[in-house]
């Protein structure tokens, strides 16, 4: 008889681990340097301390999910729930019902649209669930970054395709990407 092997899944951190491990120098660079501009835009932004916290930590995890969406394609659960309930968790902490409204229609509007995309091009789940916490987390600040952020990262990722000549790559970067510019636009004061 032939014994079955069975494979078990690699667990987030372990996931995490390798990708970190096989990505090329300048990929960790950027992770590195996607983590620190978390925390410079999460102090540029007009907003109280408990969304800048949860700023800082959902662009952090933000970052790490795209690396591993790099290597993979695919964007874990587990790290967008993470930055999910930072976002939200700053938000229920500010104490502000209208920054809540503001979150929840942040990540309807970036989830909506990304989803939109979904019945229509193909994009994984995973990328709308990233959208979601994209908006809900600038959604904090402000409603308008929301779909501010899901544009940059279409245009860019658009681009990206046209220039690499790829119609599959990993939204995961775009998405971070979208996040920080549009924070960066609210920092800047172009977005209230």
């Amino acid at each position: 008889m032939m014994a079955s092997l069975r494979i078990e899944p690699l667990s987030t951190t372990d996931r995490v681990e390798v990708a970190w491990a096989e990505a090329h120098p300048v990929v960790r660079r950027a992770v590195i340097a996607a983590c620190v501009t978390a925390g410079a835009l999460s102090t540029a932004v007009h907003a109280p301390a408990p969304i800048r916290w949860g700023l800082v930590i959902v662009g952090a995890v933000l970052a790490v999910a795209a690396m591993v969406d790099l290597r993979e394609h695919k964007l874990p659960n587990r790290l967008l729930a993470v930055a999910c309930c930072a976002a939200l968790l700053g938000v229920l902490v500010s104490s502000q019902l209208a920054t809540f409204e503001s979150a929840v229609a942040g990540m309807v509007l970036a989830g909506g649209l990304m989803l939109a995309v979904r019945l229509t091009r193909g994009v994984g789940m995973g990328d709308v669930k990233m959208a979601a916490v994209v908006g809900a987390s600038v959604g904090a600040v402000s409603v308008m970054a929301a779909p501010v952020a899901v544009a940059v990262a279409a245009f860019t990722a658009a681009l990206y395709g046209v220039l690499a000549r790829r119609q599959r790559l990993p939204l995961g970067p775009v998405l971070w990407l979208g996040w920080a510019v549009s924070l960066g636009m609210c920092a800047a004061g172009w977005l209230s």
